[in-house]
C-alpha cells in the first residue's frame, strides 16, 4: 500500500529517536511522553517551544495533554513506563478499519456466458452472483444477499480483530447484441468489528457497471468498475502510565474513504457432455483515498491523523468446473473453483498522525508502519445454481480465502435472478 509521505520539517523530527518504521503507535506515543533530564517531560513532543514560566505548562497544547506534559521535579531515573489496560492501540480502529481494504475483495465477480439453443447451459464461479444461464428476456434483475466472516490475526505492527460483514447488491443487465451484455448493480454493506480494547463499523456503498463480452464460442471477457465510500467509526481505549499514574480514556473517531476499483477477468469453456471446464485469469486494481479525521476524547492522547491513501494490483489465476444435472423442474448446477492470487502493489505504508491537542502552528508528527502484505495466497469457493421455469434462478455461493499470513475470510452469498 504505497502512501503520500508528508515533509518532515524540524518541529517533526523525533530527537535520538529510532526511525518510524522500527516502532509500534504505542511505543512512538510513549517516546513522545517520557522524561528527559530529571524533569523535562514530553521533551521530544514540546522540543523547544515555550511553556509557561508559572505553570510550567506547554503552550498551544490542549488542556490535558498539556497536563500529561507539565514539567515536575522527578527522580532522574523514572521507573519505565508501559502501557496500561488497553495500551498498545494502533491508532483507534481507524487505521485498522481499513487496514483490510487492499486483502478482502468487496467487488461482486459478474460471470455470464452466452448458451447455445442445442446447448445444455453452462455454469461458472463468481462470489456474489451465478453465471448467467439464457433467461426468458433481454432485461435480467438479480438481487445478492452476502455474509463474510473476517478475522485479522494480532501482530506485533497492527492489532487483531474479528468482524463480521453483511451486505447485498440489487442490479439489472441486458445484452443489446448477442456477443455483449451490460448492467449495472448498487452495492451496500455494514462491516462491524470487535478488538481487544474497542471495536469500529463502516458502511459501505456505491455502484458498479459492468460488462460481459462472447466474441466467440466457450470464450468471454467481462469489466466491471465500482466506486464505493465507506464512512466507519470506531470507539477504543488509549491508557498511557507514567511514574505509577495512569493516564487516558475513552477515545472515538470517523474515518472515511472512497474506493475506486477496476476488474478484467477472462477464460474459456470446455464442454464434456454435462460437464464444464476451464481456466479463469483476472486482474484487479483497487486505489483508495482515506480521509483525513481527529479522534474525540478527554484524554489528551487523541490524535489527529492525516489523510493518506493506498493502491492494489492483484492477478488471479485459477479453474472452474461445472455439471448440469436435468430435472423435471429445472437444471441444476453445482460447481467449484479455485485460483491462486498474488499481490503487486498494497506495500508497506506509513501512518502520519499528530496529538489531537497539540494546536502550535508546526505540531510535531510521528510516523507508525503497517504490516508488511502477504503478496501470495489463495480462494476456493463452491456453488450450487438452480435454472428454473420462467427466467427465474436461484443460486448459493461459499467461497474461502486458504494460505493468508494475516486473515480469515469465509464468504457466503444467496441470490436470485430473473427475467422480464
Amino acid at each position: 500500500m504505497p502512501t503520500k509521505l508528508y515533509s518532515l520539517i524540524s518541529g517533526l523530527i523525533l530527537a535520538g529517536n529510532s526511525s518510524a518504521s522500527a516502532q509500534t503507535l504505542d511505543q512512538q506515543i510513549r517516546n513522545l511522553l517520557e522524561v528527559e533530564g530529571g524533569q523535562n517531560v514530553c521533551g521530544k513532543l514540546v522540543g523547544n517551544s515555550a511553556r509557561d514560566s508559572q505553570t510550567l505548562l506547554p503552550l498551544n497544547f490542549g488542556p490535558q495533554l498539556a497536563g500529561i506534559c507539565r514539567n515536575i521535579a522527578v527522580s532522574p531515573e523514572p521507573p519505565p513506563m508501559g502501557a496500561g489496560p488497553g495500551g498498545g492501540a494502533q491508532g483507534g480502529a481507524g487505521s485498522t478499519a481499513f487496514s483490510a481494504l487492499g486483502q478482502a475483495d468487496q467487488v461482486l465477480k459478474k460471470r455470464r456466458l452466452r448458451t447455445g439453443k442445442n446447448e445444455a447451459p453452462p455454469a461458472g464461479g463468481g462470489s456474489g452472483d451465478a453465471d448467467r444461464m439464457t433467461l426468458a428476456s433481454n432485461i435480467n434483475l438479480f438481487f445478492n444477499a452476502d455474509y463474510r466472516e473476517l478475522d485479522r490475526r494480532q501482530t506485533v505492527s497492527e492489532q487483531g480483530y474479528n468482524s463480521d460483514e453483511k451486505g447485498f447488491t440489487l442490479g439489472m443487465d441486458t445484452m443489446p447484441a448477442d456477443w455483449l451484455l451490460t448492467g449495472v448493480a448498487f452495492n451496500y454493506a455494514h462491516w462491524r468489528g470487535e478488538q481487544i480494547n474497542g471495536g469500529f463499523e463502516t458502511d459501505s456503498y456505491g455502484p458498479t457497471v459492468f460488462a460481459s463480452l462472447f466474441p466467440w464460442q466457450g470464450f468471454f471477457a467481462d469489466l466491471s468498475f465500482q466506486y464505493t465510500r465507506k464512512d466507519g467509526s470506531s470507539r477504543n481505549q488509549r491508557n498511557y502510565t507514567r511514574n505509577s499514574t495512569l493516564y487516558g480514556g475513552a477515545i472515538s473517531g470517523s474515518p472515511g474513504a472512497d474506493q475506486y476499483e477496476g476488474n478484467f477477468s477472462t477464460g474459456y469453456d470446455y464442454a464434456i457432455g454435462g460437464l464444464t471446464i476451464g481456466p479463469r485469469a483476472t486482474v484487479r486494481y483497487r486505489h483508495a483515498n482515506m480521509d483525513a479525521y481527529t479522534e474525540h476524547g478527554g484524554s489528551g492522547l487523541e490524535l489527529r491523523f492525516q489523510e493518506d491513501k493506498l493502491s492494489s494490483l492483484q492477478s488471479s489465476i485459477g479453474a472452474q468446473a461445472s455439471f448440469a444435472i436435468s430435472t423435471g423442474w429445472g437444471v441444476l448446477v453445482p460447481q467449484i473453483n479455485a485460483d491462486w492470487t498474488h499481490e503487486y502493489g498494497n506495500g508497506q505504508r506509513s501512518i502520519f498522525v499528530q496529538f489531537a491537542q497539540d494546536n502550535r502552528p508546526v505540531p510535531t508528527t510521528f510516523g507508525f508502519q503497517t504490516d508488511k502484505p502477504d503478496r501470495d495466497f489463495f480462494h476456493l469457493g463452491t456453488g450450487l445454481v438452480a435454472v428454473l421455469p420462467n427466467g427465474w434462478q436461484a443460486f448459493a455461493n461459499f467461497e474461502t480465502l486458504l494460505g493468508h499470513a494475516y486473515f480469515d475470510n469465509y464468504v457466503g452469498t444467496l441470490g436470485i435472478r430473473l427475467g422480464l
